[in-house]
């Protein structure tokens, strides 16, 4: 028997906190279902909710939904787009190391402190590597961007972006989520931005607590800046991402988001 949209939905508490990402139970219970998306992102399931991860789980397992689907679509999708591509004269705009491997032609890709080779039909990672199967689509998606704009310096907000406003709810929510996290916490934040890679800095004009640069592409840099919560003021804790004015050029709306994910969850682990 196969678990539809509402019978999740009867588990989920129907509150639309936003908790999970999305910004009604009924999105979440249709993007567990349609999408493949984890259950356990809700952290309110009543009922019989144990049971119900059991056999959604297995449900996703048997690539009842279209997660799977989806992604291997995009992703040939991409590698249909990538593969004209010259990638020897792309590599210096992408900030990339062009090799070849049996006369296959790769690109030496920095992401999170890993090389990664990109081929036209293979993505491959290096030992001790956190593989994830989004991250191909990311990558080629870096990549058939052809490199056109070098950083330009300049800090933008996400919501600056074209065609932004819908997406930017799901940022913010991101952004909460990292500023809970590690709210009185300020050093350990430094910490672990440092751990992957992040580099502390002062921004002219900026009166974060923690402001740090990470740089999860060789063209991507990105900017997180974190103000502590004052109690006594009565202020919460924040967090803001930036991203430098070329992102669009690199990377889409989704990417990006994903990206910025990505660097949460490393800091977050």
């Amino acid at each position: 028997m196969t678990i539809t949209v509402m019978e999740v939905l009867k588990n989920l508490p129907r509150t639309n906190c936003g908790d999970c990402g999305q910004a009604t139970c009924l999105a979440f219970a249709t993007q567990v279902i349609k999408e493949g998306e984890d259950l356990n992102k809700c952290p309110y399931l009543t009922g019989a909710g144990a049971e119900m991860r059991e056999a959604v789980r297995a449900q996703q397992e048997a690539g009842v939904g279209r997660r799977r689907e989806s992604l291997a679509i995009s992703l040939e999708v991409l590698q249909e787009k990538v593969a004209p591509l010259d990638f020897a004269a792309l590599a210096e705009g992408l900030g990339a190391t062009y090799g070849e491997e049996a006369g296959r032609p790769y690109l030496a890709v920095a992401y999170f402190g890993y090389c990664l080779q990109v081929f036209k039909d293979e993505l491959r990672y290096p030992p001790g590597a956190l593989a994830d199967p989004w991250d191909a689509i990311l990558l080629y998606n870096y990549i058939a961007s052809r490199g056109q704009e070098p950083p330009t310096g300049r800090w933008i907000a996400y919501n600056s972006l074209p065609n932004s406003v819908s997406k930017a709810k799901t940022l913010a929510r991101l952004e909460q989520k990292l500023a809970d996290h590690f709210a009185g916490r300020g050093e350990l934040l430094k910490e672990r931005a440092a751990q992957v890679g992040g580099e502390m800095l002062a921004v002219g004009g900026e009166d974060a607590d923690v402001q740090a640069s990470f740089l999860p592409l060789p063209r991507v840099p990105i900017l997180l800046l974190f103000w502590d919560a004052e109690t006594e003021e009565g202020f919460t804790p924040q967090a803001k991402f930036l991203f430098d004015a070329s992102v669009s050029h690199y990377l889409d709306l989704e990417s990006i988001l994903f990206l910025v994910e990505h660097l949460m969850e490393r800091m977050m682990d």
